[in-house]
């Protein structure tokens, strides 16, 4: 038995098909997808159904990640806050623009985490973050990781959000993390993806990491409309996709601690997000 585990694809079509192509060409005949499925590149509607028709023919479990929160509160919160920003926030506003009433729907009866029962083998929980909480990080050497991994009853967790592949043992308890599709973190130009065997009553796990083609990816950000609502927020994914370094959040972060400006998060001054880029010597894709 060997189950793909997917999580953080943030809409890079390419890098999705790339790890879906390899899975079914291990013996994947599952898939299990952790949440964050569009968000940061051009044409979201391609991965949507890509997964729907994938759906048709495999077994697959969905959870509902953060960034899907995001567009339900965007869709149906006339108050939602994020809606007020400028270039911040406008790769979700990209996005949310070109999301239908099915994908919405879709996001909306997705949970935050399920138990996997599999006859003779031990129980997996699935999560975006934690169980509780899909913005929660299951973190190695971390207190508060180790506390909410111990509460649960399930040996194995499985979790994404952070973008970073990896293993944390606490006790008993087996946590894998299968990293991000789309934009993972400490790797150089390639998708990732955890593909999960079963072998003598344990959960074996292989952690995949695949080249993708930048250059087709970048061209088809400059060349979209994505690039006109997010400049900063694109040059940033690109950046990360080409050096592993440097998160959205990151840079964030940085932008709003230039000019002592403090808040809102959502309407960063264009000015602060040029100092952050230069900061982080992150080029300003544009159109040329």
């Amino acid at each position: 038995m060997r189950i793909a585990v997917l999580s953080d694809i943030h809409g890079n079509y390419h890098a999705l098909r790339a790890c879906v192509s390899h899975a079914i060409g291990h013996g994947a005949t599952t898939f299990w997808f952790l949440g964050d499925y569009v968000g940061e590149f051009p044409k979201p509607q391609r991965v949507m159904t890509y997964l729907y028709n994938l759906q048709k023919k495999y077994d697959c479990v969905f959870l509902r990640g953060n960034k899907e929160d995001y567009y339900i509160d965007g869709k149906f919160n006339p108050d939602c806050d994020w809606l007020k920003g400028n270039q911040t926030t406008g790769a979700l506003k990209y996005t949310l623009a070109h999301l239908t009433a099915k994908d919405l729907s879709f996001f909306r009866d997705l949970p935050i985490s399920t138990t996997i029962h599999t006859p003779g083998m031990p129980d997996i929980l699935l999560c975006h973050g934690s169980a509780e909480n899909n913005k929660q990080k299951l973190l190695p050497d971390d207190s508060q990781t180790e506390e909410i991994v111990q509460s649960y009853p399930e040996p194995y967790i499985i979790c994404g959000h952070t973008h970073k592949q990896g293993i944390i043992k606490e006790g008993e308890k087996h946590v894998y993390n299968a990293g991000s599709v789309g934009v993972p973190l400490g790797c150089k130009g390639h998708a990732q993806y955890l593909l999960l065997e079963a072998a003598e009553k344990k959960w074996q796990p292989h952690f995949i990491s695949l080249p993708l083609n930048l250059d087709l990816i970048e061209k088809e950000m400059i060349c979209s409309d994505i690039l006109d609502y997010a400049p900063a927020w694109c040059s940033v994914v690109i950046q990360v996709l080409r050096t592993g370094k440097y998160s959205q959040g990151t840079v964030l972060n940085e932008a709003m601690k230039m000019d002592q400006y403090q808040s809102p998060y959502h309407s960063v001054p264009d000015a602060c997000w040029e100092k952050a880029l230069a900061h982080y010597d992150i080029p300003l894709l544009t159109r040329n």
